[in-house]
């Protein structure tokens, strides 16, 4: 990593990409500016002159859409990174104009109905281990255990990532409602 560049961790969640932009223009005006992301937290950041600007992150509902693209950069955002599905983007605040990529509730609601969709489909991924738990749950214990190969690790997988996607969607459901009631 050159002299230019830092690296910061910061983990954030769906219903937290407002504080992560304000994180990032945060930085931006001490003169980090994003270069990269991605889905584990990692940030970098190539150093540079104090700025004063929008960080934008959506999530589109088609992944490598051209139109998605060219829509944003039309309106003068720079696509900056794109991290676990999410798209962020980077414009320069001007005096009296609105940075925001999204004006409406509606549009804002609609990025959170994407993210519930997809925790939705990693939750019924998580099914069919939670299934065969459910119908052998002793199996996974030590001395009755016939889990052989890849089986039980999946399974125990399951048991850990399913709260925390249960909690996830709660998290969500509520930053719609809290959208929708603005």
């Amino acid at each position: 990593m050159g002299n230019g560049t830092v690296r910061k961790f910061k983990l954030w969640w769906a219903w937290q990409d407002e504080r992560h932009e304000q994180w990032l223009e945060s930085l931006a005006a001490q003169g980090l500016h994003l270069l990269d992301a991605n889905a584990i937290g990692m940030h970098t950041f190539a150093r540079g002159a104090p700025a004063d600007v929008a960080y934008r992150w959506d999530i589109p509902v088609r992944q490598n859409d051209a139109e998605y693209l060219q829509l944003f950069q039309d309106a003068g955002w720079e696509h900056v990174a794109t991290a676990g599905g999410w798209h962020c983007w980077r414009k320069t605040r001007v005096a009296g104009a609105a940075a925001e990529i999204f004006t409406d509730s509606a549009s804002r609601i609609s990025k959170y109905q994407t993210a519930l969709r997809l925790l939705s489909m990693a939750m019924l991924a998580q099914s069919p281990a939670l299934l065969k738990f459910a119908i052998d749950w002793r199996e996974l214990l030590p001395r009755h255990g016939s889990y052989a190969g890849w089986y039980g690790p999946l399974t125990w997988f399951s048991l850990t990532v399913t709260p925390v996607l249960l909690y996830c969607i709660v998290m969500v459901r509520r930053r719609i409602r809290a959208v929708n009631g603005a």
